[in-house]
Formats: structure tokens, sequence, C-alpha cells
């Protein structure tokens, strides 16, 4: 069966998982890599192009409205006027001040917040946390904002080197919400007597899942995150996993139905 019609069919009928419970694992597999690589590529490309943009405009305002600065020697010099304040908000604070005006304190009641001074920066990750790195450990390290500039465009290829090797990780991921799905299909089955075996159950969560991951493709492009999404993607799951199952045992009762006419036909025909 063609991959796009299995895709669509996993999703409208629930009579076609009768049809590949039976799959041999690695006829199931290569159904998963497809739909999540067509899934990853158009995700990954997004993240990339975005992040490439981002990149751009990280650069522009860099060269346009940041001074020249360098840390040489295990110093940092910068050619603005100090304090030169790039954020300075109750929840975030960033500035450079090499003249010892502003101290570590201005962190104090700020959530998180970045100081340069002359021979230190100071970065407060929480209200409870804030670390001191001293620039003399950079003694023999040498940096101005020229080599930033040639620098920051490289960032989107290390970006893009982190998305092309993330797709095994990602993809081991579902693999795992398949088979995680799986073992709540044992419970289901269960409940129901569908009679179904783990291979059946795993079979059927990989196809489950393609109506949830283009529901998660979907929510990825609109660019907003849902809250609670992921309680969403586990209920849809679920759901089609219940009802795959409850075709699937409908099936058997139909063939056992079926058994039983024939051989009640059989007997009276023997009678005669």
């Amino acid at each position: 069966m063609n991959f796009f019609v299995q895709m669509r069919e996993s999703v409208i009928d629930f009579k076609f998982y009768r049809s590949i419970k039976d799959n041999r694992f690695s006829k199931s597999f290569v159904y998963l890599l497809l739909l999540f690589l067509i899934i990853y590529f158009i995700n990954g490309t997004r993240i990339f192009v975005g992040t490439r943009v981002l990149i751009y405009d990280m650069a522009v305002h860099l060269n346009e409205n940041v001074p020249e600065f360098r840390l040489e020697n295990g110093e940092f010099t910068f050619e603005g006027d100090m304090p030169y304040y790039f954020s300075s908000t109750t929840n975030e604070f960033f500035a450079v001040d090499t003249t010892g005006q502003v101290t570590e304190s201005a962190l104090k009641d700020v959530e998180t917040g970045i100081l340069i001074t002359r021979d230190k920066v100071f970065v407060k990750r929480s209200k409870l946390e804030t670390r001191e790195f001293s620039l003399a450990e950079l003694e023999g390290f040498k940096f101005t904002k020229s080599d930033v500039l040639e620098s920051i465009p490289k960032l989107s290829w290390i970006v893009l080197i982190f998305i092309v090797f993330g797709f095994i990780f990602a993809l081991g991921w579902k693999l795992l919400n398949a088979v995680i799905l799986s073992l709540l299909g044992i419970a289901v089955n269960a409940v129901l007597k569908g009679g179904l075996k783990f291979n059946n159950l795993l079979n059927i969560s990989i196809y489950v899942l393609t109506l949830p991951m283009l529901v998660q493709l979907a929510v990825n492009l609109y660019g907003y995150p849902i809250p609670g999404f992921g309680y969403i993607y586990w209920a849809i799951s679920i759901l089609y996993l219940d009802l795959a199952i409850k075709s699937c045992k409908d099936q058997e009762k139909g063939s056992d139905a079926r058994n039983k006419l024939e051989d009640m036909t059989g007997e009276n025909r023997s009678n005669f």
C-alpha cells in the first residue's frame, strides 16, 4: 500500500489497523522512518531558516549599535559610554561597566543577568545563584568586535549540524513513544479482551502516532506553543489506540461468528 495512503487511512479509518497489526516490525518501522523524516525535514528547515534570520539580525544590531570592544591579556575594554546597558528590567539585567560604577550588587534583585567588568564576568541564572568568572583565566586569548562579527554567521551551520545529528535521537524518542504506547495497549487490550499480542500492539502504536505527530507539526509551524500540548498528544494517541484495538476485536468477533455459521452449516449438511 502506498505510503501516503497508509498515512491517510491510519487517521480516518480504524478498520485499517486490522490490516497492519500482523505486519513485520521492519515494515512498520520503515513507515515510521519515512513519516518522521518528512516531519523532521519540515521542522528542521523551519528552525534553520529562523536561526539564519535571527543570527543575521543579531549581527546587524551588533555592528550598528554596539561600540567597539576587546578582550586581551585577561582584560575587557569597551569604547562606549559606561555603564552600557543592553537590558535593565526587573527580571533581566545585562550591562558592561569597566569603570567600577556598577558592581555585583546590581544583580541582587533580578531573575537573570550578566555584568561584564574590566576583569570579571558575573552571571546570574536564578535569584539564588550568581557565578563569578575571572577574565584572567583567559589570558592569551584575544577577540574583538570584528572577530565576533566574523564568527556569528558560522553559528547557523553549527545549528544545522545539531539538527542533522539530532535526527537519530529524535527518531529514537518517537520509537520509544510507540513502545510506551504499546505497553499501555497491553492494559487496554486486557480490558477489552482484544486478543492482541505485543507485536500487534507495537505495529498499531506506530501507525497510531501518525495523527499526533501531524498535529505536533501543525503546532510547531503555527509558531506559538500550546500549554499542555503533551497531554493532548498522548490523549490523541491513547484514544486512537483504544479505537484501533476495538476495531481489531470486532474483526475477531466477525470471524468467530462466520466460523460458527460455517460449522453449523456443515453439521446440517452432514445430517442430510
